[in-house]
């Protein structure tokens, strides 16, 4: 059986398969990839070939799917019947994004873009990308990554104890951290301006707050505890999301004293670890079961 998460990649990698070539043509660098996911009545041409759990897809989206990824006509197949099942997933755990969360993801790819909301919208509606359009195909990316989060996540709880012992066990100076750490916090609500006061420490940046914190490591998350463990001394932290619109760097002064944090403290950490470590067998073994579970038709050839 071919490698299901290889395919899904495919799925997900495909930017407006079935929209129109100046549309296609007109995607922005944000890159709203997708495969549509249901035909629409324009174009069930040729009619159904296959069903997947009932899910219908039609030979012309077969011959399309050929046609963009280059592929043969089973893998243009085997891409679209991921393509269904990676839906009805998404369906079936009930995995919703509101227009408030594609609005906020639209705005962090405006300033990852160098721009503000309105003038990234305008650029999209100068390039002729229909802005409804575009929001679906980004409200349909970010539910695929919150179902490939779902599966992975669920994954953390099943990491056996001795697996995890046996990790803890062989990376002792991944828990080996430093019992304090003094800084100077630098806070902001533009991301810009925190990265204009971090390039210059000792100019007073509009918008950027700043003020020493002597930081306990032991009473930190692990993962975030790593990220002043492995920044040096006198260098900033990479730029951290603080919530509530914030956004916060560390510059390290200094690091006092060393502890070991207890295995109890570090199992969560050392899951989440070994599941990166193995996600693509996670994800190729969540979606082979599944297919082989679907009722897949094949009416037409």
């Amino acid at each position: 059986m071919k490698k299901i998460f290889l395919i899904f990649s495919l799925v997900y990698c495909i930017s407006g398969l079935f929209a129109e070539d100046s549309q296609e043509s007109a995607k922005p660098t944000t890159k709203a990839q997708k495969i549509q996911s249901k035909p629409s009545a324009g174009n069930i041409i040729g009619g159904i070939a296959i069903t997947v759990n009932g899910d219908p897809i039609t030979l012309y989206e077969i011959a399309q799917t050929q046609k963009k990824l280059k592929v043969d006509k089973q893998k243009a197949i085997d891409v679209l019947i991921a393509d269904r099942i990676k839906t009805q997933e998404i369906k079936r755990l009930n995995i919703n994004v509101d227009d408030a969360r594609v609005e906020a993801e639209i705005k962090n790819i405006a300033k990852r873009n160098g721009m503000d909301y309105d003038t990234f919208i305008a650029t999209l509606m100068k390039q002729g990308v229909n802005y409804g359009k575009y929001k679906d195909e980004l409200k349909e990316q970010i539910q695929t990554q919150e179902l490939l989060r779902s599966v992975l996540l669920s994954n953390v709880n099943t990491a056996g104890e001795t697996q995890m012992r046996d990790y803890y066990n062989k990376h002792q100076e991944e828990f080996s951290i430093p019992k304090e750490v003094e800084t100077i916090r630098y806070v902001s609500k533009d991301p810009e301006a925190l990265k204009k006061a971090i390039q210059n420490p000792m100019m007073k940046i509009t918008g950027v707050d700043s003020g020493e914190e002597k930081i306990s490591l032991e009473s930190l998350n692990p993962q975030i505890a790593q990220v002043f463990i492995q920044t040096k001394n006198k260098d900033f932290t990479p730029i951290l999301n603080a919530g509530e619109g914030s956004y916060v760097s560390f510059f390290i002064k200094d690091k006092v004293g060393t502890v070991q944090v207890p295995f109890a403290q570090a199992k969560n950490f050392i899951a989440q670890k070994l599941v990166e470590g193995n996600q693509d067998r996670i994800l190729d073994e969540y979606f082979e079961k599944i297919r082989v579970k679907a009722k897949i038709n094949i009416i037409r050839e």
